[in-house]
């Protein structure tokens, strides 16, 4: 009981330049579908990137695995006079960076 482990340890393997690549069309909100279509590969290409990731960053699903990367620094959250990366994606833009919310009554 003198030994003390540590609670994490690092992550075996540092994703591949694909593989980042995969994860900012994750990021952006893009389906596997989607991201194969862009990249000009297969989708179940984008499924061994995507399981590749999950795994080399112990997550168990596509939050867990955004949550991480940007824990760790790998994606960044864009500045707030910047285009969003989903809204990029999507083609859709909200200039004022505004929600419009809309009364329950």
């Amino acid at each position: 009981m003198d030994k003390l482990l540590p609670f994490s340890r690092p992550r075996p393997d540092e994703p591949t330049a694909r593989e980042r690549e995969i994860l900012n069309h994750i990021w952006a909100g893009l389906t596997s579908q989607e991201i194969a279509a862009r990249l000009q590969i297969a989708p179940k290409t984008v499924e061994s990137h995507r399981a590749n990731l999950l795994r080399k960053f112990r997550a168990s699903n596509s939050a867990q695995l955004l949550r991480l990367a940007l824990l760790e620094g790998i994606l960044q959250i864009p500045s707030s006079n910047s285009t969003t990366p989903l809204s990029a994606a999507r083609g859709t833009h909200n200039p004022k960076g505004v929600r419009k919310l809309t009364s329950l009554k």
